[in-house]
């Protein structure tokens, strides 16, 4: 039997249980998953509620713990945390629970190449139930919006980001973002999906509509999208990667470091392969070439 704890927001919990998951699945063990996270902002409520997500088997005979590996990077005398895909994983004995590093309840793993062979399958655990679908596709109809070739959804993190200035994405960032897609599609609207609109509209370089209506409905709307520009979240990172209708999508280069890295990553290895970048300078990077600069980096600061 192999678990783990569902700690932070969606995002977070989208990424322990899928690691857990595939870990448990590739050593051939049992495994089951408490539906109730910790130290979230929903009082401990499954914010899976609109998926059809299996939670696994009753949870029984645990007797270890894994610590997943964080190093702790000192970049201009400020402390990072950077985390890797941690190969220890796949020695991982029976009745284990995966937790984080030094004894925090909750990891992180936020490498698709934990699951990057079995991509399929892991999207086929995270499928929206028709019901909600139909519900948010009423929404949208509603509101007056079609998530079609001349729609792009912004999909903004604000809430406690604001709080942490430096992971905050700039408004540089959206702006050139938002040029990028206007050159594919000068006709192209843009509409905000947000945990905060109010704070969104701030960083916005003219006046676009925000919404935010529920965690389900702003899931699908970013899940749903064709064209897409998200911030360095990871609520944003699972609905863009699990959207099979994108046609283009942006991100913030360096991640949650976005805003002053010399060339690490936060979290580490948080480049994905359909995704593209946009760096401090409003141009486009690709996958292959952003993780071949953070992996010589790396190499060169003895980081790996």
């Amino acid at each position: 039997m192999i678990t783990t704890n569902l700690t932070g927001n969606l995002g977070n919990h989208m990424w322990q249980y899928s690691v857990c998951r595939t870990v448990a699945q590739k050593l051939g063990y049992e495994w089951g998953i408490d539906s109730s996270p910790t130290h979230d902002y929903y009082k401990g409520m499954n914010q899976m509620y609109f998926m059809n997500v299996c939670f696994g088997n009753k949870i029984e005979g645990i007797k270890n713990t894994f610590h997943e590996k964080w190093i702790n990077y000192n970049f201009n005398e400020e402390n990072v945390n950077i985390s890797f895909l941690d190969p220890r994983v796949w020695e991982i004995s029976d009745n284990t629970r995966m937790i984080g590093h030094n004894g925090a309840l909750g990891g992180l793993y936020q490498s698709e190449t934990y699951f990057k062979d079995i991509e399929k399958e892991v999207k086929s655990w995270f499928t929206i139930k028709q019901e909600f679908s139909e519900i948010y596709n009423n929404k949208l109809k509603e509101l007056g919006f079609k998530l079609d070739d001349n729609l792009c959804v912004i999909n903004f993190r604000g809430g406690e980001y604001r709080s942490i200035r430096k992971v905050l994405c700039r408004k540089e960032y959206w702006r050139d973002s938002i040029t990028k897609m206007l050159e594919i599609n000068p006709n192209m609207k843009f509409l905000i999906i947000s945990d905060d609109p109010n704070c969104a509209k701030l960083f916005m370089p003219f006046d676009i509509p925000a919404l935010h209506i529920d965690i389900g409905f702003d899931f699908y709307a970013v899940n749903q999208a064709k064209y897409l520009i998200i911030s360095n979240s990871t609520f944003g990172w699972w609905a863009a990667w699990l959207n099979n209708n994108a046609k283009k999508i942006l991100a913030p280069k360096y991640w949650a470091a976005h805003n002053y890295s010399d060339g690490f990553w936060c979290l580490g290895e948080s480049y994905t392969q359909k995704f593209s970048y946009i760096n401090r300078e409003g141009s486009i990077v690709e996958y292959e070439d952003c993780k071949n600069e953070a992996v010589q980096y790396y190499k060169e600061k003895n980081l790996i």
